[in-house]
């Protein structure tokens, strides 16, 4: 499909986050759910920080477009809870900032970027690492859930 790893997922990111912030309504978090807030950001930025640290370390690219620039597969640290802890993170961000605003209309956010990575990003990069690292990754997949 033409849409299909067209839009970089950190692009994609601050366009909801933007419309979620434009879109918020009156309404802000109660006291008790700015915990939850506060545990949602920090999940990310582990996530995702752990995430580029270990494509960093191994030498491989981060680039959500340039698929077959992969060196490594990397399936060590955070990527042992998710295959896709950079997208999980940018999730729990989503979520975080949902809670923090308030109103039913903001949780479009979090389920749209899910979708749509899910669609046109994750498939994408399941079928090309699959064919560049064969049956390790196969195998990686049966150990290790897609999101989490």
């Amino acid at each position: 499909m033409k849409l299909t790893l067209r839009i970089p997922p950190l692009l994609l990111f601050v366009v909801i986050v933007l419309a979620m912030w434009l879109g918020r309504g009156e309404g802000r978090a109660p006291p008790l759910w700015l915990v939850l807030v506060a545990t949602l950001w920090l999940a990310g930025a582990l996530l995702g920080g752990g995430a580029l640290l270990h494509f960093w370390q191994q030498r491989t690219t981060v680039h959500p477009q340039r698929l077959e620039s992969s060196r490594v597969l990397v399936t060590r640290g955070v990527y042992r809870i998710s295959r896709n802890p950079m997208y999980l993170g940018l999730l729990c961000w989503t979520l975080a900032l949902a809670c923090y605003l308030g109103g039913m209309a903001v949780w479009l956010g979090p389920l749209l970027l899910w979708g749509w990575l899910t669609r046109f990003q994750i498939l994408a990069e399941e079928q090309a690492l699959r064919r560049q690292f064969g049956d390790a990754y196969d195998d990686y997949c049966r150990q290790v859930r897609r999101w989490c």
